[in-house]
């Protein structure tokens, strides 16, 4: 499979790309795994990719729910990924939402908290991969 990868710099991201086949352009791909938090262009990049008819897993998060406490606008740009998921999802596109808690990378490094390997994340993403129906979405937290 050839996959399109986002956020390719660091963490996840670079993890991923460093394990799959990866091709620089969308219209390639027979996976997109949309990655890079850049705002709301995950959301834009989602709807691209779904006018493409292939695989796609958005790597959400658990921080929407922090919005219950204390606004920020990550936690927006990333329901917003939620949401968008869960509409292609009903209309027929195969996609999927990975809500990981934290891991461990050098984005949330500073954050004291029980972090999940790389490993263990890209382990979940291959699960995903290999199972023979759509997963709408599945949230894992350490």
């Amino acid at each position: 499979m050839k996959f399109y990868i986002t956020g390719t710099r660091r963490g996840l991201g670079k993890a991923l790309s460093e394990k799959y086949d990866v091709v620089d352009n969308l219209n390639e791909a027979e996976v997109f795994i949309n990655c890079k938090h850049d705002g709301f262009t995950q959301v834009n990049m989602l709807y691209e990719a779904a006018k493409l008819n292939i695989k796609i897993i958005n790597i959400g998060s658990n921080s929407p729910d922090e919005t219950k406490r204390e606004p920020h606008i990550y936690a927006v740009e990333k329901s917003a990924l939620d949401k968008a998921n869960h509409q292609l999802f009903y209309q027929g596109v195969n996609t999927t939402i990975v809500r990981f808690g934290y891991f461990d990378s050098p984005r949330v490094s500073h954050i004291d908290k029980k972090k999940m390997s790389i490993e263990y994340c890209i382990s979940i993403i291959d699960w995903i991969l290999n199972q023979p129906y759509r997963i709408k979405d599945i949230t894992i937290c350490p």
